[in-house]
């Protein structure tokens, strides 16, 4: 299927909360807090970061069993520069869901993937153009469509990185893949603090070099535990798109109602490849 271009751009905002789904936070959110949705570059110091070890830096963030987040995405295509603001919720280990808004509140994708790495559902509604499709991929499956597949990135780096020992070698690690439907998954650490994150997916069709996308996390918070970075750059090469994402405001372990999850048995219109 293909999107026209305006429609990528808006699209691409959606894969760029991956790194808010998988790394990005402020500290918790509090009722009347005004603080929490403040300038992203005020925070605590993490004076002892790094005396943490690779794995601890690693395996630490799988300890957040829930997420509600608002983010700021800027996204550069081939062609253009948009900002998207959104939304995201995230209930352990692989609910997720994400919104964009243009700047009146209108929803302009709204989309979610529920699963593990034998069966995984989604999906994604574009309430302007009147869009809605839906997925089930079994083990095995590559996703071809534009639309979900941005989504399906984010629930795979919000994925557990450690339900084994990571395999650490210097300061790069690999960690599950399996759980993130990925063939390689790997964890630069730096100083204590995960600095960047590369996931490699088999390509749609038949692309030998798979499909990478690369996180870099930066300017880490440690006023909540574990510390989680609140500013990510994210890399498409393949797909030719990049973005610089903020995080405006965030709070962890909260309930999230499973009606947000919901995404229905009926037929799928893609199921995979």
């Amino acid at each position: 299927m293909r999107l026209r271009r305006s429609a990528l751009a808006w699209l691409a905002a959606a894969l760029a909360v991956a790194a808010l789904a998988g790394c990005a936070a402020r500290r918790p959110a509090t009722s009347g807090d005004g603080a929490a949705a403040g300038d992203a570059t005020q925070g605590a110091a993490c004076p002892d970061l790094s005396s943490r070890s690779v794995e601890e830096a690693i395996c630490e963030r799988d300890r957040v069993r829930s997420l509600r987040a608002r983010f700021r995405a800027d996204v550069q295509t081939s062609d253009a520069t948009r900002t998207a603001e959104g939304v995201l919720v995230f209930r352990a280990p692989g609910s997720l869901r994400v919104k964009l808004f243009t700047l009146a509140g209108l929803t302009v994708y709204d989309a979610t993937w529920v699963g593990d790495e034998q069966r995984v559902r989604g999906v994604v509604h574009q309430p302007l153009s009147g869009g809605s499709r839906t997925f089930d991929l079994k083990a095995g499956d590559v996703l071809d469509s534009p639309e979900g597949d941005l989504a399906l990135v984010l629930w795979a780096l919000w994925r557990p990185r450690c339900p084994t020992p990571p395999a650490a070698s210097g300061t790069e690690a690999r960690v599950d893949a399996a759980a993130a439907r990925a063939q390689d998954r790997r964890v630069v650490v730096v100083s204590g603090a995960v600095r960047e994150e590369i996931l490699v997916r088999s390509g749609a069709g038949a692309d030998p070099a798979g499909d990478h996308v690369v996180a870099r996390y930066a300017d880490y918070d440690c006023s909540a535990q574990p510390p989680l970075p609140r500013r990510i750059s994210l890399e498409a090469p393949a797909r030719g798109w990049r973005a610089e994402v903020t995080i405006l405001e965030q709070a962890r372990d909260v309930p999230l109602d499973d009606a947000l999850f919901e995404v229905g048995e009926r037929a799928p219109e893609h199921g995979g490849s």
